[in-house]
C-alpha cells in the first residue's frame, strides 16, 4: 500500500509467505494435491493398457481373455481417476476457502492493530481490493494452480522416467515442447509482472473511483452529467482499459504458440519416430505407442496455459498483502486509566509529528484542564485535525508526550485508551443494519431503555420513534436513508451512551439548517456535560463560550485563549473572526 514494495523479491519467499498466512488450513491442500497426482496418474494407466494390447497382436500370442484382463484395468483406473479428482477439487476447494478466510482473518486481526492513520493514508477501494480482490484471487491459484502445477510436474516426469525404458530418443524427443513452452513461458512472465502490478494499483484506483461515482450519483444526476463527465472515474476506466489491452498484447500471442505447442506433441513424434522405424532403432509398436502417448503426455500442460499472467497477478497481490502485513502494530502500554471523579486533564508536552518524514506539527505544548471545552481552529492543513487524531493515537507522536490524567498514552492498553475517548467524526459512519445497531455499538450489552435515553439526549428519539419500525428500522441500501443532520445525532447518541469522559467533536459544516443546527447544538450540550473536551470548530459562532481556543497555523498554535481576549489580540483568530462574520452576512444578504 503506501509501503514501498521490492519489486524484484523472489516469486518463491512469495508462495511462501502465502502458504505462512494459511497456516494450519494448508494441510489439507496438500493431501488434496496427493489425490490430484493420483488422478493424474491413472490418466495414463488406460494408454498404456492399449500398448500392452498393440503388443500381443503385433506378436499374434495374444488372447481375448486377456484383452479383456486390460480393458478391466483400463476401465478401473478411468473409474479410479475421477474418484480420485472428486476429491482432490472437494479438499482444495475447501482447503482454498478456509486459507481465504484465515488469510483475510489475520489481515483484518493486523490492520486492528495498527494506527488509525492506516485509513487515512488509504482509500476505502485500495483496502477493500487487498481483501476481497487480492485475496480472492489466491482462491483460483490454491484451488486450481496448486494441483495444477503439481500434476504438470510430478506425473509426466512419473511417465517420462517409464517411456525412457521403452525408447530413450522417442522419450527425449516429447521433452522439447515442454522446454519450449517453460522458455516462453518465463519470457511472458518477465514482460507481464511488471505490467501487473500497475493493474493493481490502476484497478485500486478504479474502485476508488468508481465508490466516490456511486456516492455522487444523485449530484450527477441532478446536473444530468454523464459517467465521462466525471473525471476521475472517467480518467480510472481510461487507465485500465488501456493498461489491460498492453497485457493481452504482450502475453495473448506467446499463449497461443504455447497452447500449439502443447497440442503438437504428435507433430515431434511423428517424424522422428517414423525415421527412427525406417532406420531400423524403433519396432512398429513402440512408434504406435509414442504416437498415441503424444497426444495425452502433454494433457497436463493445458491448465498452465495461462499460469504467467495469474501467476503475477498472485505475486502483486501477496506484495499487497505483504505490504499491510509488515506495517508494525502500534505498541501497547498496560496501564489502565480510571476515569476521575471530575474527569481527566489532557497535556501536550513538546509534541512534534512527521507525516511520511515531513514534520506537520511543531513543538506543541497544550494544557486542557479536566472538564474544559477546548476548541482548535485554523485553515486547512493548519494541524487542528491531526493534533487532535495523536490523542487517539492515528499516528504516534514523533517526538514529546499526550497524556491523560498522568498518564502517557501510549503506557495505556489500546482498549483502555478507546473507552476514555470518543471522537465524533465529521463524516458520520453507519452500519448497513438497524439504528438500534448503530447506536448499541456505543457500549457493550447496554440495555434498550439505555439507547433510548441517548438518543433522547441526542434528540433523534422523535425521529426514530416516527419511523414505521422505530429502533428495529434498517439504514442504508437494506432501508432507508437519513440526512447528514440525522446521522450526525445518531453519532452523537452513540457516544453519549459509550459515556466516554473524554470527548474529540469533529463539528460539521454540512448541517447548517436552522432545526438541525438547533438539535445538534443541544445534543452536544448533553453530550459534553461534564466530559474533556476537543472540539475542531470549522464555524466560529459555535465556540465562542469555549473554555480555551487554540488557532493553529502552519503546524504550530499561534494563539490561545477565549474568544473575547482573541478578539481583543487582534491577531490571528480576530482575522478569522472577521472574515467569517463577513461572509455570513453576504450569505444573510443574498
Amino acid at each position: 500500500m503506501s509501503k514501498e514494495r521490492t519489486p524484484d523479491q523472489p516469486e518463491a519467499v512469495k508462495i511462501s509467505y502465502l502458504f505462512e498466512l494459511a497456516g494450519s488450513k494448508k494441510t489439507g491442500l496438500y493431501i488434496a494435491v496427493i489425490f490430484s497426482v493420483l488422478s493424474g496418474l491413472c490418466t495414463f494407466v488406460p494408454y498404456l493398457m492399449i500398448f500392452r494390447t498393440v503388443l500381443f497382436l503385433f506378436d499374434g500370442n495374444g488372447n481375448s481373455t486377456e484383452a479383456m484382463r486390460y480393458g478391466l484395468i483400463a476401465a478401473a483406473f478411468i473409474l479410479l481417476r475421477f474418484i480420485f479428482q472428486a476429491i482432490s477439487v472437494s479438499l482444495t476447494h475447501y482447503g482454498a476457502y478456509s486459507a481465504l478466510y484465515a488469510v483475510r482473518k489475520k489481515i483484518c486481526e493486523h490492520i486492528g492493530k495498527v494506527n488509525l492513520g492506516f485509513f487515512t493514508d488509504n482509500s476505502t477501494g485500495e483496502i477493500k481490493k487487498v481483501l476481497m480482490e487480492d485475496v480472492e484471487r489466491l482462491e483460483q491459484f490454491l484451488a486450481h494452480q496448486i494441483p495444477d502445477i503439481t500434476v504438470a510436474i510430478v506425473v509426466p516426469l512419473t511417465v517420462f522416467v517409464y517411456l525412457l525404458t521403452v525408447n530413450i530418443p522417442m522419450a527425449l524427443i516429447l521433452v522439447v515442447p515442454i522446454i519450449l513452452t517453460l522458455v516462453l513461458q518465463s519470457i511472458m512472465m518477465v514482460l507481464v509482472t511488471p505490467k501487473m502490478q500497475d493493474f493493481s494499483v490502476v484497478q485500486g484506483q478504479l474502485n476508488s473511483a468508481l465508490l466516490q461515482f456511486v456516492n455522487g450519483m444523485p449530484v450527477m444526476k441532478a446536473y444530468n452529467l454523464t459517467a465521462n463527465s466525471y473525471q476521475a472515474y472517467s480518467k480510472a476506466g481510461e487507465d485500465f482499459n488501456v493498461l489491460w489491452k498492453q497485457i493481452s498484447r504482450m502475453a495473448a500471442p506467446i499463449s497461443a504458440v504455447c497452447k500449439v505447442l502443447i497440442e503438437s506433441g504428435v507433430s515431434f513424434t511423428l517424424p522422428m519416430g517414423g525415421f527412427l522405424y525406417l532406420a531400423g532403432y524403433l519396432d512398429l509398436s513402440s512408434y504406435v505407442f509414442f504416437v498415441i502417448m503424444s497426444i495425452v503426455f502433454l494433457s497436463s500442460y493445458n491448465n498452465l496455459m495461462n499460469f504467467a499472467q495469474i501467476f503475477s497477478q498472485i505475486s502483486a497481490g501477496l506484495g499487497r498483502i505483504k505490504d499491510i502485513m509488515d506495517i508494525p502494530e502500534m505498541p501497547a502500554g498496560q496501564d489502565h486509566f480510571v476515569a476521575e471523579k471530575n474527569c481527566p486533564r489532557i497535556a501536550f508536552s513538546h509534541v512534534k509529528f512527521a507525516y511520511q518524514k515531513k514534520e506537520v506539527l511543531h513543538d506543541i505544548n497544550l494544557e486542557l484542564p479536566a472538564g474544559s471545552l477546548t476548541a482548535f481552529v485554523g485553515v486547512s492543513g493548519a494541524g487542528k485535525s491531526t493534533a487532535a487524531q495523536l490523542i487517539l493515537r492515528f499516528w504516534d507522536v514523533t517526538s514529546g508526550q499526550i497524556q491523560i490524567g498522568e498518564h502517557n498514552i501510549k503506557d495505556l492498553c489500546m482498549d483502555n485508551l478507546m473507552d476514555t475517548v470518543s471522537f465524533v467524526f465529521q463524516d458520520a459512519f453507519m452500519l448497513d443494519d438497524t439504528i438500534y445497531k448503530n447506536i448499541s455499538i456505543g457500549k457493550d450489552n447496554c440495555t434498550r431503555e439505555e439507547v433510548e435515553n441517548a438518543a433522547k439526549a441526542a434528540q433523534i428519539h422523535s425521529f426514530i420513534q416516527s419511523l414505521p419500525d422505530g429502533y428495529d428500522t434498517y439504514l442504508g441500501s437494506a432501508g432507508i436513508k437519513l440526512s447528514g443532520g440525522e446521522k450526525q445525532r445518531i453519532c452523537i447518541a452513540r457516544a453519549i451512551l459509550k459515556g466516554a469522559p473524554i470527548i474529540v467533536f469533529d463539528e460539521a459544516t454540512s448541517f447548517t439548517d436552522i432545526e438541525n443546527e438547533h438539535k445538534i447544538q443541544i445534543a452536544l450540550e448533553n453530550l459534553l456535560k461534564g466530559k474533556t473536551t476537543i472540539m475542531i470548530a470549522h464555524r466560529l459562532h459555535t465556540i465562542v463560550n469555549a473554555d480555551n481556543i487554540c488557532v493553529f497555523q502552519n503546524g504550530s498554535i499561534v494563539e490561545m485563549g477565549c474568544h473575547t481576549d482573541l478578539l481583543e489580540k487582534n491577531g490571528v483568530y480576530a482575522e478569522m473572526w472577521r472574515a467569517y462574520t463577513q461572509q455570513g452576512k453576504e450569505v444573510l444578504h443574498k
